[in-house]
């Protein structure tokens, strides 16, 4: 398939697909007539690539994963540990929003406790 119906089936803007390329996860192979010929195997290494990503791996730790992939010597200690960093740094984002959160709550019921006190007081002075 060519750029467009791939970057289309994947999800990404041709501009990503180039991006991609040049870095190394697709190859640089191109058809006799120039343009660049996408296959299955490439829309698996994109579905990869967007499952890394929403996980939070950079592009780099998922492209050592991916070689790591088709050299077959895929490190499953070391993927697991990864994965246990991310679910820790993940508690940490969530420990942090649940936090804000609360000191939003906080202001909402601060200012909700000071409007109940000026309508008091513009009632008792009218």
């Amino acid at each position: 398939m060519l750029i467009g119906e791939f970057a289309k089936r994947v999800g990404v803007k041709p501009d990503t697909v180039r991006f991609y390329e040049k870095v190394g996860f697709f190859s640089r192979d191109r058809a006799g007539n120039g343009y660049r010929v996408y296959t299955e195997r490439d829309v698996e290494t994109a579905e990869l690539i967007a499952t890394g990503k929403a996980m939070g791996f950079s592009l780099r730790e998922i492209q050592v994963f991916l070689e790591e992939m088709k050299r077959g010597s895929l490190d499953h200690s070391g993927v697991q540990q990864s994965l246990k960093e991310k679910i820790a740094l993940i508690d940490s984002r969530i420990a942090s929003l649940e936090k804000a959160r609360k000191l939003v709550e906080e202001q909402i019921e601060y200012c909700r406790e000071a409007e109940l006190r000026e309508n008091a007081q513009l009632s008792s002075s009218g």
